[in-house]
């Protein structure tokens, strides 16, 4: 009997123990637990703040190898099936290597999870020491209803007149109209951003700097930050150069609609063109193309010109913006530190007029008489419209006993902006001494003061203008 007494006695103290020890873990856990939450990391890069703009950038550079931690919180369609790489996101990040301008890291349908409306991207990079530039871009909106997807741009130039817009149609029912979209959009792209950390580092040893890294022996840049633009810088080559050539625009199919090229100034001849053969893809819309060449120049003045059209710009990217679009347009470099001597900007040639027919209207056809006093070049520089491969508009230059002896040929044209059918001749032709008249006649639509489609980049010179050749 005292022997069961004892186990019970002795069972009683066990459990008082037991509760007084789970009493006291209760009492101190929190203190434990806070003792053994990890340091805060450390914030490097900081992107918000898309109501009013597309992109923001910053750069940062590592002094050695790092691991860092992204988090960004972007949007994309829905999809019904597992999500895919290339599952299009319309709000997204992503990290440049500044030096190469290459992709490191990218937000994408394959390395993000969905949470409610965003789409949301949390990882751990191990980059080596150099310098990097974060991205983020939100360029439009969307909304997915089974296998139904509607999307639209956001023109934060536009937004003011848009707010105001009512909703309308068959769409709005299901909330998919544009006002609509609208207005989901400004409901969440205040969430929208991506921020880097730096876990167990010291963040004071990451430098940050203003993205794009300012290269070294830049001696054109052309930046093409505007719709419809039109962008020209005249330089001089002291002695034969290596130039290196970073040109970024838009293309689709076998066509380019921003782009850029260089010309011998003084013989009018193209030494160097963005082409749809050439140009690859930039990142981003399919349509972003990227350009980067090395080539050789002898002395002389040449005329570096890049050029866009009526959308898609950094003034409003109308689709996904290339992955390096800081850089949109045509930068020029000098590889070689001892050569930049070589390379100065300069002012456009003068060019002596010798006869010209401008500000030609409609249905009109006009001429002008001019004399050579001797066999020279002249520069024939002319502005007209096509139709289709063929010009309706016509120009030439006739002898005196009538004969052509210059015709403007639509294989010989390039396009002088605005619209497609905008045509633009910039060539040099020798021509023997005597007396010629210049011819310029239009067709009844399209032309100086009744454009019936975007106006050319210089409608001023619409028409024909010869120019001496010094």
């Amino acid at each position: 009997m005292s022997s069961f007494l004892m186990s019970e006695a002795i069972a009683l103290v066990r459990t008082v123990q037991a509760a007084v020890a789970f009493i006291l873990c209760m009492a101190f856990a929190p203190i434990v637990l806070r003792s053994a939450e990890p340091r805060p990391e450390p914030r490097i890069v900081s992107l918000k703040g898309f109501e009013a703009v597309e992109v923001r950038q910053q750069g940062f550079t590592l002094p050695r190898a790092m691991n860092i931690h992204v988090y960004a919180k972007g949007g994309g369609l829905r999809s019904l099936m597992h999500a895919q790489r290339d599952n299009p996101l319309f709000a997204y990040g992503w990290i440049l290597n500044a030096t190469t301008r290459e992709v490191v890291w990218q937000m994408d349908g394959a390395n993000t999870k969905r949470d409610w409306d965003y789409r949301v991207a949390d990882q751990y990079l191990e980059l080596p020491a150099g310098s990097y530039e974060a991205y983020f871009a939100n360029h439009g909106f969307g909304q997915s209803l089974l296998f139904a997807q509607w999307t639209r741009n956001i023109d934060r130039r536009a937004l003011h007149t848009e707010q105001s817009e009512r909703r309308r149609g068959f769409l709005a029912a299901f909330g998919a109209d544009q006002a609509s979209l609208l207005r989901h959009w400004q409901q969440q792209v205040g969430n929208y951003g991506l921020e880097i950390y730096l876990p167990g580092g010291d963040a004071g040893e990451v430098t940050s700097f203003e993205a794009p890294l300012r290269w070294k022996n830049i001696v054109v840049s052309l930046s093409a930050n505007t719709d419809n633009g039109h962008w020209l810088q005249v330089f001089h080559v002291k002695k034969p150069v290596t130039l290196h050539l970073y040109a970024e625009g838009e293309g689709s199919g076998r066509r380019l609609h921003d782009y850029g090229w260089i010309i011998e100034a003084r013989t009018r001849a193209r030494v160097w063109e963005m082409s749809a053969d050439k140009a690859q893809f930039a990142g981003g819309a399919p349509k972003n193309r990227r350009q980067v060449e090395t080539i050789q120049l002898p002395a002389g003045d040449y005329e570096a010109v890049f050029v866009t059209d009526d959308s898609h710009s950094p003034a409003d990217w109308n689709a996904a913006p290339p992955c390096d679009p800081g850089l949109y347009g045509l930068t020029l470099t000098v590889p070689a530190t001892a050569d930049l001597a070589a390379v100065t900007l300069t002012k456009p040639l003068t060019w002596p007029v010798l006869a010209e027919l401008v500000r030609v209207g409609d249905a009109q056809d006009r001429s002008t008489a001019f004399t050579l006093a001797a066999a020279q070049p002249v520069r024939v520089y002319a502005i007209a419209e096509s139709s289709g491969d063929e010009m309706a508009d016509e120009a030439w230059i006739e002898d005196a006993s009538g004969k052509h002896v210059w015709t403007l040929e639509y294989i010989r044209t390039r396009h002088a902006g605005g619209a497609s059918k905008n045509r633009l001749a910039d060539e040099v032709v020798s021509l023997p001494k005597g007396a010629y008249t210049l011819r310029f006649r239009t067709d009844d639509s399209h032309a100086y003061g009744r454009w019936n489609s975007d106006a050319p980049w210089d409608p001023e010179h619409y028409g024909v203008t010869l120019y001496g050749v010094r």
